[in-house]
C-alpha cells in the first residue's frame, strides 16, 4: 500500500502542484476581493504555476512503476509469445516466448535501477537489460542455483553459467520454486549488480556482473538449411551501451512478475 500511495504521489506531482496553486489563488482571490492588487496577484500565480505545469510535462519521465496486475499493463511493452495476466497468481506470467517482451518507454535509457517481484514456476526466469530491439540486449538468467549471464547479439547468443570461472554467481541457498522474491537491478556504465531477498525481506543474494568489452562470439542455433558447426559462430563487437528492460522466457520456462519499478540513476 505505502508503495502504490509514493508511486501514485510521485506520478501525478505536477497535477498536485497545478492545483494547490489553484486553490491559493482562490483563497486570495475570495479574501482580498475589494483590494485589486491581489485579485492581479492570484491571476498571476494562476499563470505562474501553468508555466511550470507545462514545463514538467516537458521534461523527461525519469521513473516507470508498471504492477503487472492488470491487462491493460501490457499496452506498452513489445514482444512475441506468452506474455499475459494469470488469473490465479493475478500477475503476469512469461512463458513461450523466445525473443520476450521489452518496455517502450525506455528505449534510450542508460543506466537505471529496476526492482520487481518474481517467483519461478519452472526451470528459470530471464531479464532483459539494455536491449535497442528483441534480438540486441543483455539478459540475466535467474535459475533457482544462480544468475546465468546471456548476450545476444543480432539473434546469435553468448552463454555464461553461473558456476563458470571468474562469472562468481552462484546462490548460497538455492530459491525455491512457486516463492515469492523480490529482485533488484543496477545497470551502471558496463556493471550490472544484482541483489535478491526472500518475501521476509532476508538478502539471498549481492553480486556484480560486468558486461564483457570487444569483440565477442555469438552462436545461431537455427540457421536455415545445412550449416556447418563452425559457421554458426560469428564475431561482432559489443556495443550494449543503453536500452530497455524487459523479460524472456524460452520454451516451457515459466515465472510470474508484478510490481516492477525502474529509475534512472
Amino acid at each position: 500500500m505505502k508503495t502504490r500511495l509514493w508511486f501514485f504521489v510521485k506520478k501525478y506531482y505536477k497535477e498536485m502542484l497545478a492545483a494547490l496553486f489553484a486553490i491559493v489563488s482562490i483563497i486570495i482571490a475570495y479574501f482580498y476581493k475589494d483590494r485589486p492588487i491581489y485579485l492581479w496577484g492570484s491571476i498571476l500565480i494562476v499563470f505562474f504555476s501553468l508555466l511550470i505545469y507545462i514545463y514538467l510535462k516537458r521534461k523527461e519521465k525519469d521513473f516507470y512503476f508498471i504492477e503487472l496486475i492488470n491487462r491493460k499493463d501490457k499496452d506498452e511493452w513489445i514482444g512475441r509469445g506468452e506474455f499475459d495476466y494469470d488469473r490465479n497468481e493475478q500477475c503476469f506470467a512469461i512463458t513461450n516466448s523466445a525473443e520476450g517482451y521489452i518496455f517502450s518507454k525506455c528505449l534510450n535509457w542508460s543506466n537505471y535501477k529496476m526492482e520487481f517481484e518474481f517467483k519461478i514456476a519452472n526451470s528459470c526466469m530471464g531479464i532483459i537489460l539494455r536491449s535497442i530491439s528483441l534480438s540486441n540486449y543483455v539478459m540475466l538468467q535467474i535459475s533457482p542455483k544462480g544468475v546465468n549471464p546471456h548476450i545476444c547479439i543480432m539473434g546469435g547468443w553468448k552463454r555464461w553459467n553461473h558456476n563458470d570461472e571468474n562469472i562468481s554467481l552462484t546462490f548460497s541457498e538455492e530459491l525455491s520454486l512457486d516463492r515469492w522474491y523480490k529482485g533488484v537491478v543496477l545497470c551502471d556504465k558496463e556493471n550490472i549488480k544484482v541483489r535478491i531477498s526472500d518475501d521476509l525481506h532476508k538478502k539471498l543474494f549481492d553480486r556484480e556482473w560486468r558486461i564483457p568489452r570487444g569483440i565477442i562470439s555469438v552462436y545461431y542455433e537455427n540457421l536455415p538449411g545445412e550449416v556447418d558447426a563452425a559457421k554458426k559462430w560469428m564475431n561482432y563487437p559489443i556495443n550494449l551501451e543503453y536500452g530497455t528492460f524487459g523479460f524472456r522466457n524460452c520454451g516451457n520456462e515459466k515465472a510470474f512478475l508484478k510490481n516492477v519499478v525502474v529509475e534512472k540513476i
